[in-house]
């Protein structure tokens, strides 16, 4: 008696976009959107979501807010992709959008708490974005840092965030902020002093 034959198990088809991602260049990327092709689009968002989500969320410690950033950062970049003369700068780009739109999403809630019309209960501190193995010191160590930068301008949040958090260089941090490299250090210089002081505040409880 022969053996059963066990039936392969079902694979997921590959759509065009995962064909197309992990072997185009942005340039090429770029030239299939301004042919239009629908995939192509797909392709971008598979690329890039995940740093702009990251780099959103870490800004306005809102994932809610974090979530609209992204989608609007993508529309954006989808609807002036042909003034993008340099496709290698791609990644900065759209980080720069991505600033941008925090920097409206922090305007606008900032009316709202004028307004008294803030209700916003998705706030999400520094010190939840931790990974789950983060030990208790760091934990105290980031909520000081989170109070920190609850302090200083949004500038200095956003450039504090994406050089120390998101690990961009100060040449990156100061095009994505739309800013002069002296700015951003400046900006910078400003959000490290306020968490200097938190931290050696925190250790000083500690003894």
């Amino acid at each position: 008696m022969k053996p059963a034959v066990r039936p392969l198990p079902a694979t997921k088809p590959v759509t065009p976009a995962e064909r197309i991602e992990p072997r185009a260049s942005d340039e090429e990327l770029v030239e299939r959107l301004a042919r239009g092709d629908q995939w192509a689009k797909e392709a971008l968002y598979r690329r890039y979501v995940k740093v702009v989500w990251t780099t959103a969320l870490h800004m306005v410690g809102n994932r809610a807010d974090a979530q609209d950033i992204v989608q609007d950062t993508f529309v954006e970049a989808l609807r002036d992709l042909p003034a993008l003369r340099m496709h290698a700068a791609l990644r900065p780009w759209l980080l720069r959008i991505s600033v941008h739109q925090a920097h409206r999403r922090f305007r606008r809630r900032k009316l709202f708490r004028r307004l008294g019309l803030d209700r916003s209960i998705d706030d999400a501190p520094l010190e939840e974005l931790l990974h789950h193995g983060a030990t208790a010191e760091q934990q105290l160590e980031l909520r000081a840092v989170d109070r920190a930068l609850q302090g200083a301008s949004v500038g200095e949040r956003f450039a504090w965030v994406l050089r120390y958090v998101e690990g961009h260089s100060l040449e990156e941090v100061a095009d994505a902020c739309g800013c002069s490299l002296a700015t951003a250090k400046r900006r910078l210089a400003g959000a490290q002093s306020r968490v200097k002081a938190a931290l050696t505040e925190e250790a000083a409880h500690d003894l």
